[in-house]
């Protein structure tokens, strides 16, 4: 049997994933080719973007990172390298315990003189390592970065706090979110190191370092290009040392590979306890999540309490699950110490919706006519296209506006504006001042969710300095319709409201199955639906806008409309909540 990096990852997680996993003599053996090794690292990258269109249309990004990563790591590492776009030509080792052979590839194989560096490619940002620190006074991150390389404190320094090492901690949780990636590094060493020990290489060993390569989050492109090709410097790449954290790691990596070798020797498909290892909410949740957790209702179950992740009086959730509680009505009053999930609970068992319609008709109090109903669709781009732009920038290529002119007075065609971008250059100086003809000097801009627009305007206001005022002004009359449907503790508080009265929401039904977002909420107050829709949710839009060079004038033409159709019912969706907040306290 072969084992890649991405099976050890998923064979570990639980006795069961293995054998639901599909096990045929064919893969038993202990051949692997170069494609289905290939398809499996792609396959991770899917599941993490969560949508194999979204994949189809980042995957050249990702495919960039590693040749950049490759490219410079050369003003940084000495020697001889060796980094391929295609896997089958990039460094490998493997190595065979008990019958089972484990196999990984390089990204980056460096050797200079008697050093060797292992350096792999991942498309996250540096934001996952920098942002796990500690607190004395200020702020300190558990990294120290010399020449573009981050190092663990503890590599060049012996006395640090025990809160230094609680925060380090972090990374040697697989399920962490920088944890994942140290993992990763640490099995992909455990492979290195046993087929050094098997090919009477040890000696090796301790002169190799391991490295994680990933986009600096704070890089800003100047917007060079060369025939139309963004050409990035050297510090879009940043480069973590772990080879210390990596060795640590080496006996839990071997404790996990005798247990994959139990899982793999039992092939058992019963049922087993679920966990932290089945990753919900998560983008690398288990793909068999849904076979596991059919012992839940298909509504009202346990995982629809809010905050149901904090646990239950000193009871996690998936103990309760373990234990046979799996819907709202079934867990005990006493460990609902919660106010919004006691409220929960009633919902459910009255069939009734919670309304506070004095901290709903005081947000209502806060709008202010005209209104103009406002949404960005955007494309997360992993490598930074237009100048300005960060890795991830979520790069604005359309709006649509709904102009409620008085309350209740809005037409859903006559009142509707928008811009979409006519391809994929940069449209964005066309884009704000349409936003800004369209908009006037006042009024509430509503939005359904206000930071995700505030954080557009700003980074717009900042990359366009000459309409810096007027997209400063917009951003400052944002309100949040959530803060009315939800709730804003600090707005709610500023009103007179106390504390536990502010925090808690405004408005709950059972049919919004404890979430809040606008497409749960929309049937609730309106006939209005996406359902039967060509684009029918953001990751539909950003492939499409992403696709249009491949399209052709039908295509294209037809596709370029169902665009302008989703975007406006997202802001006519909007302006049907509000007037449903609006009945529901007349």
């Amino acid at each position: 049997m072969a084992i890649t990096k991405t099976k050890f990852i998923n064979y570990t997680r639980c006795p069961r994933f293995v054998a639901l996993d599909d096990l045929k003599d064919d893969v038993l053996s202990n051949d692997i080719s170069y494609l289905e090794y290939i398809k499996e690292e792609q396959a991770e990258l899917l599941k993490e973007e969560g949508n194999d269109e979204q994949m189809e249309v980042m995957l050249p990004y990702y495919n960039e990172v590693e040749i950049l990563a490759g490219k410079f790591a050369k003003n940084y590492f000495h020697g001889t390298f060796k980094y391929a776009y295609n896997t089958f030509e990039q460094e490998s080792f493997d190595c065979k315990i008990n019958g089972i052979r484990y196999i990984c590839y390089v990204d980056i194989y460096n050797e200079d003189d008697d050093t060797f560096n292992i350096i792999e490619v991942k498309a996250t940002t540096s934001k996952k390592f920098l942002s796990i620190g500690y607190k004395e006074e200020d702020f300190t991150s558990i990294f120290e970065k010399k020449n573009n390389i981050y190092h663990l404190l503890e590599d060049n320094n012996e006395s640090l706090p025990k809160k230094y090492y609680q925060a380090r901690n972090k990374l040697l949780n697989r399920y962490d979110e920088a944890g994942h990636y140290v993992y990763d590094l640490a099995i992909q060493r455990y492979i290195i190191e046993n087929d050094l020990k098997q090919n009477n290489q040890a000696n090796k060993i301790d002169k190799i370092h391991y490295y994680l390569a990933v986009l600096n989050g704070d890089y800003i492109f100047d917007g060079k290009y060369e025939k139309g090709i963004p050409i990035y410097s050297s510090d879009i790449i940043t480069y973590f040392d772990l080879t210390s954290i990596t060795k640590e790691y080496q006996k839990i990596i071997d404790q996990d590979r005798i247990k994959l070798e139990e899982y793999v020797a039992r092939l058992d498909k019963n049922r087993c306890e679920v966990g932290e290892f089945c990753e919900n909410k998560k983008s690398t949740k288990c793909p068999y999540f849904d076979l596991c957790f059919d012992i839940l209702p298909k509504k009202n179950s346990i995982l629809t309490y809010l905050d149901n992740h904090y646990g239950f009086n000193k009871k996690t959730v998936y103990e309760l699950i373990n234990n046979g509680v799996t819907s709202m009505l079934e867990i005990d009053d006493k460990d609902l110490t919660r106010e919004k999930n006691k409220i929960q609970k009633q919902v459910v068992k009255n069939h009734l919706p919670y309304i506070d319609k004095e901290k709903i008709k005081d947000g209502l109090k806060q709008i202010i006519y005209p209104v103009y109903h406002l949404d960005f669709e955007t494309f997360p781009c992993p490598l930074p296209r237009f100048k300005g732009e960060k890795p991830y920038t979520q790069s604005v290529f359309q709006f649509s506006l709904h102009v409620e002119k008085e309350m209740g007075v809005c037409d859903k065609i006559k009142d509707h504006y928008g811009y979409l971008a006519k391809d994929n250059l940069d449209h964005r100086k066309d884009l704000i001042e349409e936003l800004i003809k369209d908009i006037g000097n006042k009024g509430t801009i509503l939005v359904y969710n206000e930071s995700f627009e505030k954080n557009r305007l700003k980074e717009l206001a900042l990359i366009f300095p000459q309409y810096k005022k007027e997209l400063l002004n917009i951003k400052d009359r944002v309100f949040d319709l959530m803060n009315i449907v939800k709730t804003n503790t600090k707005l709610y508080e500023s009103l007179g409201y106390s504390k536990d009265e502010a925090a808690l929401f405004n408005y709950y039904h059972e049919d919004m199955q404890g979430s809040f977002s606008i497409k749960k909420i929309l049937p609730l107050f309106s006939d209005l639906t996406y359902q039967g829709m060509d684009i029918a949710n953001g990751v539909d839009a950003l492939v499409t806008y992403a696709k249009f060079k491949q399209m052709d004038k039908k295509e294209y033409e037809y596709k370029y409309q169902k665009l302008v159709e989703y975007c406006l019912q997202d802001t006519w969706a909007m302006y049907e909540i509000l007037n449903g907040l609006r009945k529901i306290v007349k």
